[in-house]
């Protein structure tokens, strides 16, 4: 028997669906450590602080988009 214990992981045939996106190499990292040090797993991370962001805010939160949209150039009208 290993010495080192094995990350929390959720029930064995629990449903699950496939969820993916790229993010800056410092927040995956950050992730990874985080999930590490609360001894899970990164998906498992990623699920309960979803869960956490909903039950304190009742909703998850809207953020800003990385670019402006829709926006006009400022060019007199001729």
């Amino acid at each position: 028997m290993s010495a080192t214990r094995a990350r929390a992981r959720r029930r064995q045939g629990s449903p699950t669906v496939l969820l993916q996106g790229r993010v800056a190499p410092e927040v995956r990292e950050a992730v990874q450590d985080a999930a590490a040090s609360s001894g899970v797993s990164v998906a498992y991370y990623m699920e309960a602080l979803i869960h956490q962001l909903v039950e304190e805010n009742g909703h998850l939160p809207l953020v800003d988009s990385p670019r402006p949209q829709h926006e006009e150039l400022p060019i007199p009208a001729a």
